[in-house]
């Protein structure tokens, strides 16, 4: 009988997680539309809806009668506000699927922000026919009739609700503003409180009165006398967060959104939403710390659920948490093996960690279930290179570039590792193709870029296409060390010194690795600026910080520079 008010910044209406939407159902037998599937509930889940949109399209495309991905579909454009997108992708839904409850409550969510009041009143006639004991929805029918100047037919539905429900002060309350054609008021709210102080749902009725109206003060006082009450009571600590965040009291927001988690009456698809919702805002400090502990908190509760351990895998994998987050993955795997993103992260984390030929292993092993996933091929490609299997990384790229024809990012990262092992096959001539390739499909690849002009200034092949390439990404991107440095060394290369100290000296603000190599191009610029004694002190600080090769402990104890 709860009013949905209180909350609703922290719970925005965006349909449903992994656990609601029926996807083995509806995807049919197809491994293909199940990838794309997930796919695009994983993008939704870290608001990419733009991509999501391409996944859920390509599910119907394969499946035309999928009302699961008519439903995400309509979810994504509402949230890129493409309102006559979304009715027409939830009204095909609901046309498939014609009595699910989710499918009806995000129409009428579109009908609101559409303000299509008459057809808003037929969808909560259709969700009263549905779940005849729901009383919301019979008062959002009421309050639509109000709004629609429906005054007589809003008159016979509260009469409906008393009939059915009884009397109830949110009745009462209704009733009032109906006749009086306001909206409550502060004083009409202590009355729904008076005479029954300890029932929970009055003050979060009146909680939600309050915020309707944009009283927030008033109604965190609300609250914190419903907390006093009942304590653990998770739609009350769910209210106080949301009322927080907007104060941007994070501490405190936090404080009750743990509390809300804690209870087990919380439905864990509310939890995981709330996680989910929070990911774009990772990077702030104080978000990262709590919704770690929140994903944590849900993963120990629920060590049965690979859906939430995969869920704390991600949170922890935003934060650069690779070995904890592998484990995690490692164990939802163990569940259930038939998630497609948890074996693309598990891959592509080994890779990143150093664990090639675990990495291989996994991707071998994942590939025989998907063997149709082309970003598989080519973390397992990038593992094989590592592990010095040339021809099969080849292997494995060309069958991802056949795969793949429309996300042109991936299809750059393949012909740029075609470019890297062609390099380790002495094959310069059909690397510099791999990698033009690569900057063609996406031109703004700074990183791409930025190592095709190192593998030329390398060969001296062009030195002036590689200085062009290497000025774009360094120009794009000049706090990256790695890039900057590149930059130094090819301008270096073309006897540029003064415009190479510049660059090089910008890499060494930003060494946060300590990398030695930097410190042996500053010493070389400087000899040739014929600064020798501050040279020789740079590649001796090289020295300390790790570099052993033997040009530079020539350089050191000749104290000039050799190639």
């Amino acid at each position: 009988m709860i009013k949905r008010y209180i909350f609703l910044a922290l719970l925005a209406f965006g349909g449903k997680t992994f656990a609601q939407v029926p996807v083995m159902a509806t995807a049919r037998d197809s491994n293909m539309v199940k990838q794309l599937f997930f796919a695009g509930l994983r993008d939704k889940m870290t608001e990419n809806y733009t991509a999501a949109l391409t996944s859920f399209n390509k599910v119907i495309v394969a499946d035309v009668n999928n009302d699961a991905a008519y439903f995400e579909l309509a979810n994504a454009n509402l949230r890129l506000e493409r309102l006559s997108e979304a009715e027409s992708n939830i009204r095909q839904a609901i046309k498939l699927k014609p009595n699910n409850k989710w499918y009806l409550r995000l129409l009428a969510e579109v009908d609101k922000r559409t303000n299509k009041m008459p057809e808003l009143i037929e969808v909560f006639n259709q969700l009263i026919r549905i779940d005849p004991d729901n009383d919301a929805y019979y008062f959002d029918k009421a309050n639509a009739q109000f709004l629609s100047n429906q005054t007589e037919a809003a008159h016979q539905t509260y009469d409906e609700i008393l009939s059915k429900f009884g009397e109830s002060n949110e009745l009462l309350a209704a009733k009032r503003r109906l006749q009086g054609n306001k909206g409550a008021t502060e004083s009409d709210i202590v009355k729904l409180l008076e005479g029954n102080q300890a029932d929970i749902k009055n003050y979060l009725y009146a909680a939600g009165l309050l915020l309707q109206k944009g009283n927030d003060t008033e109604a965190l006082k609300v609250l914190l006398k419903a907390q006093q009450v009942a304590p653990d009571h998770f739609e009350v600590n769910l209210g106080l967060a949301d009322i927080y965040r907007k104060q941007k009291n994070g501490g405190l927001a936090f404080t009750s959104l743990r509390l809300a988690f804690e209870s087990a009456k919380m439905p864990l698809n509310e939890k995981i939403k709330i996680i989910a919702a929070l990911f774009p805002k990772l990077r702030e400090p104080v978000v990262a710390e709590n919704v770690t502990l929140l994903s944590k908190l849900l993963a120990e509760k629920n060590n049965t659920d690979a859906k939430v351990l995969a869920l704390y895998g991600d949170v922890l994998y935003q934060q650069n948490k690779l070995n904890e987050a592998l484990v995690q993955y490692q164990a939802a795997l163990k569940l259930n093996d038939q998630i497609y993103a948890v074996w693309e992260q598990i891959v592509n984390i080994q890779a990143l960690l150093g664990h090639y030929a675990d990495a291989v292993k996994a991707g071998d092993e994942a590939l025989t279930i998907y063997p149709n996933q082309a970003s598989l091929y080519y973390y397992t490609a990038y593992a094989l290179f590592k592990t010095g299997k040339l021809d099969q990384a080849q292997s494995n790229l060309k069958t991802a570039l056949q795969l793949e024809v429309d996300n042109k990012s991936l299809q750059a990262q393949v012909f740029a590792l075609q470019g890297d092992i062609y390099i380790n096959q002495n094959n310069f001539t059909l690397a510099k193709t791999a990698f033009e390739k690569a900057i063609e499909i996406e031109p703004d690849n700074y990183f791409i870029m930025n190592n095709y002009a190192y593998y030329l200034a390398l060969k001296n092949d062009d030195l002036v296409k590689a200085a062009q390439y290497s000025e774009t990404a360094a120009n794009a991107m000049p706090d990256n060390s790695s890039i900057t440095d590149t930059y130094a060394y090819i301008l270096f290369k073309q006897h540029k010194y003064d415009l190479a100290k510049v660059w090089i000296e910008k890499a060494l603000q930003n060494n946060t690795n300590k990398n030695s190599v930097y410190l042996e191009h500053y010493g070389d610029i400087l000899f040739m600026k014929g600064d020798k004694e501050a040279a020789l002190k740079q590649w001796q600080k090289a020295k300390e910080a790790g570099n052993i090769s033997n040009v530079l402990n020539k350089k050191i104890n000749e104290k000039k520079y050799f190639k």
